[in-house]
């Protein structure tokens, strides 16, 4: 067996199992609402879903590892309107099996063990989605944490990082809007991470599967920012899903853009884990990129709920995503006591961190994903409000 295996940590979700598995919830007056999960809960469309099951006789081909043309065209179509990058040829962009399979993959494809001695760093933000760290420890590097403090409104400490570890870096993960905190990188910030990147000569992987999901500003992209100044996407891929922004979890549709050379070898690796996207979703994609009206009333759904976490909890609202990130006096433990005296399932931001210097930055916090409807929102801050 592998034996990097056994080094990675548990997933989540399954510290969250057993943290709960010896608590008795109170369940008198108290129905389950599960908010650990980010799994939107609004319908998909309508349109989507027809599409899929008029084309569902498609499924009993093999799907192609790449795209098909009515769906390079809605990529195309919405790169345009949402980045303004007019300018995109059809091997700067592929389909995902979803942000999961596309972080973990494009990772796995662009780490070069052969330089590890030299430049064995991935870094990325702290806490993060575990995928980051587990796909670099299974390529073979070492991953370096930038924590994520309140006290800088969850914002990416680049100067806390010296030039001995860019000069060791392959990879540069990003992910805005940031799950969990909700943190949206600034222009600035995006700016100086790809100026660093042609400096240093490292890759730059952004998770920007929430970047629709937003309070008022629209967060901004890499490829936007390079393609703004540069005219390319030199050593950069940004990833997109349909999950969030189309309440399309189910799909696992994704898409990749950026530095063709990094597209290509990234196509070449997933040829042979067999990742691809069935005929009749690639088609119901193709309208969902192209749907913005459910994405709007996606963006109010979200701003009612944090709206409504602000009169009850007095919660400032994050820029982006849908998460609560809420701070306690320990995780964990409010997380045993919500579920025990409320029946409800929140996630310890510990488990999406790690400890540096004996420090966890996450360790008195709580993920709270407000994806369900205001009723069972409201319900569930008025018994956060009692617990807290």
């Amino acid at each position: 067996m592998n034996h990097l295996i056994n080094k990675i940590e548990s997933y989540p979700f399954d510290k969250l199992r057993r943290l709960l598995s010896s608590v008795n919830p109170n369940k008198k007056n108290n129905e389950l609402i599960n908010l650990s999960i980010g799994e939107p809960k609004k319908r998909a469309s309508k349109k989507v879903l027809s599409i899929l099951a008029n084309n569902k006789e498609l499924f009993s081909q093999y799907p192609p590892l790449g795209s098909m043309n009515i769906l390079v065209s809605a990529y195309k179509s919405y790169l345009s309107k949402r980045f303004n990058i007019k300018e995109v040829a059809n091997d700067n962009i592929l389909n995902l099996g979803g942000t999961r399979e596309g972080t973990f993959s494009v990772i796995q494809s662009l780490f070069n063990k052969k330089i590890k001695s030299k430049k064995p760093y991935v870094l990325m933000p702290n806490p993060f989605y575990q995928i980051y760290g587990g796909a670099t420890l299974l390529a073979g590097g070492i991953s370096k944490q930038i924590n994520l403090n309140e006290d800088n409104d969850f914002s990416l400490d680049l100067n806390s990082i010296n030039e001995n570890i860019w000069k060791k870096c392959q990879i540069f993960v990003a992910c805005s809007p940031s799950n969990p905190t909700g943190s949206v990188l600034k222009e600035d910030e995006i700016r100086k991470i790809i100026k660093l990147s042609r400096k240093y000569g490292f890759y730059i992987v952004s998770d920007e599967c929430y970047i629709d999901i937003y309070r008022e500003s629209k967060p901004k992209s890499f490829i936007e920012i390079s393609y703004e100044q540069f005219r390319n996407f030199k050593n950069i891929v940004s990833l997109h899903s349909l999950s969030k922004r189309s309440n399309l979890p189910g799909f696992r549709s994704g898409m990749i853009c950026g530095d063709k050379e990094l597209i290509n070898n990234f196509k070449k690796y997933r040829s042979f884990h067999g990742v691809s996207i069935p005929l009749p979703i690639q088609i119901a994609s193709a309208e969902a990129w192209s749907d913005e009206k459910i994405v709007e009333d996606n963006r109010r759904f979200y701003n009612e709920n944090f709206n409504l976490a602000d009169k009850i909890l007095n919660y400032k609202a994050p820029d982006g995503a849908f998460y609560m990130w809420l701070r306690t006096d320990n995780g964990e433990k409010f997380a045993k006591t919500l579920f025990k005296e409320k029946n409800i399932i929140s996630l310890p931001g510990e488990y999406l961190a790690v400890s540096r210097n004996g420090k966890n930055p996450a360790k008195n916090y709580v993920r709270i994903a407000l994806v369900h409807n205001k009723k069972l929102i409201k319900e569930a801050l008025d018994r956060i409000a009692d617990v807290l």
